[in-house]
């Protein structure tokens, strides 16, 4: 029997280097990471212990699919923990996935660059774009089936913490 639509909603607490999610045959962990440069420049990625403000880190969302059939319509949504907020262009997927973010807490959800009419002071509308610090959760919507028997999916992205 195959699974056809499966949807994720995962919590992310800060100072909790990992979290395990597991419903049926496919697993889920997130894992958080402090990003920071060594002597160099060079990027490096540790485990997230404790954070402090003006730290970035990365949260990795993976799926694993131990079951025997693959499962599509995956939906992984996260809410951007308190007291962070979102880097532009800091998203990634290893599949081929949508992304899309929310403003309004989860409510709905749209593609980037997230637009707004606003009303000027002289009564004229204009389009503006709402900046990434503003968004409140993020989705992807995989294209490609999680494979049965181990096969895996992975998601992530960079907030700076306040």
């Amino acid at each position: 029997m195959r699974v056809t639509s499966l949807t994720f909603v995962l919590a992310l607490v800060l100072g909790i280097a990992g979290f395990a999610y597991a419903k049926g045959p496919v697993t889920g962990e997130i894992q958080a990471f402090i990003v920071t440069k060594d002597s160099d420049g060079k990027e490096k990625i540790l485990p997230a212990e404790e954070t402090v403000p003006g730290q970035v880190m990365e949260f990795r969302i993976v799926f694993t699919n131990n079951g025997d059939a693959g499962v599509s319509g995956i939906k992984v949504v996260d809410p951007i923990p308190n007291n962070t907020r979102f880097i532009g262009d800091s998203h990634s997927a290893d599949v081929d996935a949508m992304f899309e973010v929310s403003i309004d807490g989860g409510e709905s959800f749209e593609a980037e660059p997230v637009k707004r009419v606003e009303t000027q002071a002289d009564g004229s509308q204009k389009e503006v774009i709402v900046p990434p610090e503003q968004y409140t959760h993020v989705r992807w919507v995989a294209a490609e089936e999680l494979s049965s028997k181990g096969g895996k999916h992975s998601y992530s992205y960079r907030v700076s913490v306040e």
